[in-house]
């Protein structure tokens, strides 16, 4: 009854706010009793439990591939991570050729109870590797599982749809969409328009009208990103549209899709994760692929009507390559932190504070409070 009381008081300053002609849903609402003395978001990247992690899974439980990096994810209040395929029994794939066709098995939901895994990202290329029975397969599942997801839907308002997490009182916006790519929009018909199913597609008058309508409404929010090209730099597409939600007021862009880490940008006020590579993703991976990223925000909690702030950032590196670490991803050992210079090479050429500390990477932000530290 709080959570309906709640969701209610929210679209009525929505509709209070803004145009109600428009027809894009009410946020969804989820509330959290606050762990501690402050807020902490986790972000990760592509994960699905499928494809070639699965004769280890079946060997060693669903899991297996969350048990050396739970204690990150369950401590934190909120928690957010790419799933990059369906959860279906459908035998139905996409219907014309594509290379990779994912699915996960139902079974999984229950390791992502355990695991405490609060949303997951759905605006990503194969979500609709099983059409929209797999689309709709998921969403049932996932709200079975009580799993909140955003960025797909079975129709535009749907899949636009954005979340809030209120923990104690402190709220935390969530969007996500997938780069409007040509082979996306034309070949693999990803995306939701109007009535049709499909993902949240990343235009520039959909994405400033959803930030727009949200952006008053939270403390601290993320848009989550599906760009980029796999196993590549950051593209001059990536840095232009990280740069204009940051225009936007958006507080953290989180990029997924390359499966390999990107140099991060603190561009602004905003902290821009360009990929934080893989979580644990079940194929083989390229063999220059290494590592991947925990990012964990820490929050000062809203008091007497200050709202909540980003205090803090710091990212996890974790091994991923699973030839190494035999789908179980965990953190770096010490030998293994030359994997790093890359990443902090490439963040500090884009002017990022970013700096190892016992195995943690510190990132410089938000600059301002860095800067006024004693």
């Amino acid at each position: 009854m709080t959570l309906l009381v709640c969701a209610a008081g929210v679209w009525v300053l929505f509709e209070t706010l803004y145009d109600p002609r428009v027809p894009l849903a009410p946020p969804f609402v989820v509330e959290r009793p606050r762990s501690g003395d402050e807020v902490t978001i986790v972000l990760g990247g592509d994960f699905a439990p499928t494809d070639a992690a699965m004769p280890r899974i079946r060997e060693r439980g669903w899991r297996y591939p969350y048990e050396a990096t739970a204690g990150w994810l369950r401590e934190a209040d909120v928690t957010l991570l790419n799933l990059e395929a369906p959860v279906t029994e459908s035998d139905e794939p996409f219907p014309l050729p594509k290379k990779y066709i994912y699915k996960v098995e139902p079974a999984a939901l229950e390791a992502w109870r355990w695991l405490g895994l609060d949303a997951v990202a759905l605006a990503n290329n194969h979500v609709g590797d099983y059409r929209d029975r797999g689309l709709a397969d998921t969403l049932r599942y996932l709200d079975a599982a009580g799993v909140a997801h955003a960025g797909a839907g079975m129709d535009e308002t749907a899949a636009r749809r954005p979340l809030i997490f209120d923990v104690g009182g402190t709220r935390i916006g969530y969007l996500a969409y997938l780069e409007d790519q040509p082979g996306y929009r034309l070949y693999l018909r990803a995306f939701a328009r109007g009535n049709s199913a499909g993902c949240a597609r990343l235009t520039r008058a959909d994405v400033a009208e959803d930030v727009r309508r949200l952006r008053p409404l939270v403390d601290v929010l993320v848009v989550g990103v599906h760009w980029g090209e796999n196993y590549a730099d950051v593209t001059p597409d990536q840095e232009r549209t990280g740069r204009w939600l940051a225009g936007l007021g958006v507080d953290v862009v989180a990029g997924h899709h390359p499966h390999d880490v990107q140099p991060l940008e603190v561009w602004g006020d905003t902290l821009i994760l360009y990929s934080l590579g893989n979580y644990a993703w079940g194929t083989p991976g390229w063999p220059q692929l290494r590592i991947g990223f925990l990012a964990r925000l820490r929050v000062t909690p809203r008091s007497a009507g200050t709202a909540g702030r980003i205090r803090a950032v710091e990212l996890v590196p974790l091994a991923t390559q699973n030839a190494i670490v035999d789908f179980q991803p965990r953190p770096l050992r010490p030998e293994e932190r030359s994997w790093l210079e890359p990443f902090l090479a490439g963040s500090r050429a884009r002017g990022a504070e970013v700096e190892v500390e016992e195995g943690t990477v510190r990132v410089g932000f938000p600059r301002a409070l860095r800067q006024a530290a004693p």
